[in-house]
């Protein structure tokens, strides 16, 4: 990436920090105002100290301090002489480096230089961590993403660690999870000293994030296995072997035939409570008894009229068999088949809208894959859960049977074709999820530990823990826990303002791509983001467009968006989407500027779009 895109990444948001003094620290002042007594105004910061001089300054002036003593005796030594605002930043590089004694290496030169033009407040003993530190960093590492980290650690207040330095430089690397996954995954599979029990845990983790639409395509797996079923053009040998596939995730008993897999296998039959949950299945069985069939199949033809997830074609199927056993006298031999083949049509519809409609719900937030469990678990008597759906997709993707391959080739293409946003930010939700990005934070609000147990990070902890894991396992495990924590730390408040930074390992059906997003923005006075002012900068990795960055700016609801890529051959293909991007903007009630193709080199700095910082003044009495 560009120096110019990484630039414009730091100024996002200017803020001026509110720095924790601490002994030994030299920072940038300057003397605001002259009082009698010889007190002044110093502003250190973001920060205004009355301070009393026993050494003569001049109000405008600026120079270096260092922070002599403890908050209770605070107390600001003169280090240079008056800065002259005119001067270039390395000339008041020297003048710092002169007057701290430090060493004149290329690293330290760096380092002063980033201190004197971000005003950072550093000790002399933090100068020579970090000038050691940045002549250790790999040399895949550039030296601005080490002296941003060093920055970060000064304004976030963090111990002024190896490990923190290297974690935030981790935190604010743009390539990809995958490359790490998938080091992680070989190494995984090459150690044997991992129990396998702990060992299927963490390949589950992983296939979780790879797949982040197994539950949906296992869905339509269903879906393509029940309407083959029916079919009369199925010959009975690909039915026995759809049939069986059904049989090996319990979804029908073992003992099920064609002739009666849909048939319940339930002898005691429960009443449905009436409006809570997702009880169609329940009530289709409950059809079978006839004493509350009636008010049932009212109740049954509400339910169907109502659903959003049902075609017109689907809806009028089932309620013209309604109405006819409506007709039919119960507990007689039609009414038996006329019930049967109700309950075998509303599951036709439901497995129809499962390939249809994969990613959609109903008001009740259930999806058609939904119903369709609830039909086939209530009729077996068995109880399961969503898990069903990925061993479907599991069982399919490594079958051998022609007739499972077809519904499983058959379903994955409609899958691939039905993704939208929706489906986008379902998978985005999911894989953070999976990854444990917000493992800790998720803690602390009360959530349930043994959900959060199977997500990767937590694994990834607690095989740290096991001293006899191989080095390399080690190492990648601690640079995939690393790249997360160094996301976390880096996403946070500022006063106003607010980032948040996250890697998205997007993988749709084989299709790869890493993305990474960088949101930066203000916090209203009621801890809500303020949708009128932000600025997001997503980061792409695509197979054919390459490294693709989009810079989206908002000003007052008024979007701009820079489309940063080295290709000449985006723009006619932008304009394509751009009347239905601001007519999707203008539904929100934003309004599109412009959409601008750029190339990274020849861009100059963006201008900072917030510059409100709050101030605060402090009534410290400092001796200067």
């Amino acid at each position: 990436m560009s120096s110019t895109i990484q630039q414009s990444i730091r100024t996002a948001v200017t803020s001026e920090q509110v720095f924790s003094l601490k002994h030994g620290q030299v920072v940038h002042g300057s003397v605001k105002k002259l009082f009698p007594d010889q007190r002044a105004e110093v502003q250190v910061g973001n920060q205004k100290m009355m301070a009393i001089l026993e050494v003569p300054l001049k109000a405008g002036d600026a120079h270096y301090f260092q922070i002599v003593g403890d908050k209770a005796t605070l107390q600001l030594k003169v280090v240079t002489d008056a800065l002259n605002s005119s001067k270039a930043t390395s000339s008041q590089t020297k003048q710092l480096m002169d007057s701290l004694q430090l060493p004149k290496t290329t690293e330290m030169q760096s380092i002063v230089q980033q201190m004197v033009k971000e005003k950072i407040p550093l000790s002399k003993e933090q100068l020579l961590l970090a000038e050691q530190w940045l002549k250790e960093i790999p040399p895949q590492v550039k030296m601005a993403e080490g002296l941003l980290a060093i920055q970060k650690l000064s304004e976030l207040n963090l111990l002024f660690t190896n490990e923190n330095f290297r974690t935030l430089i981790s935190g604010q690397d743009k390539n990809g999870l995958h490359q790490l996954l998938d080091a992680f995954n070989i190494a995984l599979q090459n150690d044997t000293s991992i129990p396998s029990s702990q060992k299927g845990n963490l390949d589950k983790a992983l296939a979780q994030i790879s797949q982040p639409f197994s539950n949906e395509l296992g869905g339509a797996i269903l879906g393509q296995v029940i309407e083959r079923l029916q079919s009369q053009k199925t010959s009975e040998s690909d039915k026995l072997a759809l049939l069986n596939l059904l049989k090996d995730v319990g979804l029908v008993p073992k003992q099920a035939t064609l002739a009666n897999w849909l048939s319940s296998q339930v002898t005691s039959i429960e009443s449905p409570a009436d409006g809570q949950g997702l009880q169609v299945g329940q009530l289709l069985l409950q059809l079978q008894n006839p004493v509350r069939a009636q008010e049932l199949l009212k109740f049954l033809q509400n339910m169907i009229q109502q659903n959003q997830l049902l075609s017109a074609e689907g809806k009028d199927e089932i309620q013209q068999l309604i109405q006819k056993v409506v007709q039919i006298a119960p507990q007689t031999r039609e009414w038996n088949t006329a019930i049967k083949s109700l309950i075998n049509e509303v599951l036709k519809a439901f497995a129809e809208a499962s390939q249809s409609q994969p990613f959609h719900t109903d008001q009740k937030l259930f999806t058609p894959k939904d119903y369709v469990l609830s039909i086939l678990t209530s009729l077996n008597g068995k109880e399961l859960d969503a898990k069903v759906f990925e061993q479907l997709t599991l069982l399919s993707s490594k079958s051998n049977q022609l007739p499972v391959q077809q519904a499983f080739i058959t379903a994955e293409a409609t899958i691939q074709s039905g993704i939208n946003s929706i489906a986008i930010e379902q998978a985005m939700k999911q894989i953070l999820g999976n990854i444990g990005f917000a493992y800790e934070a998720k803690l602390a609000k009360g959530a349930n530990l043994s959900q959060l147990s199977d997500s990767l990070k937590p694994q990834l902890l607690a095989l740290l823990q096991n001293q006899a894991i191989a080095t390399t396992l080690k190492e990648t495990a601690e640079m995939i826990v690393s790249r997360l924590n160094g996301m976390q730390i880096l996403s946070g408040e500022n006063g106003p303002q607010h980032q948040f930074l996250m890697q998205v390992p997007l993988d749709f059906l084989g299709k790869r791509m890493d993305a990474s997003l960088q949101w930066n923005g203000q916090m209203k006075e009621d801890g809500k983001i303020d949708s009128n002012y932000a600025r997001v900068m997503f980061y792409l990795d695509l197979a054919s467009l390459k490294e693709t960055v989009i810079d989206m700016q908002i000003q007052n609801r008024v979007i701009t968006i820079n489309i940063f890529n080295e290709s000449d051959a985006l723009m006619p293909y932008a304009e394509q989407f751009r009347e239905a991007l601001k007519t999707g903007l203008s539904s929100l009630n934003y309004q599109l500027s412009g959409v601008f193709m750029k190339s990274y080199i020849k861009q100059p700095e963006p201008h900072p779009i917030l510059t409100e910082a709050q101030v605060s003044k402090w009534g410290v009495d400092v001796l200067i």
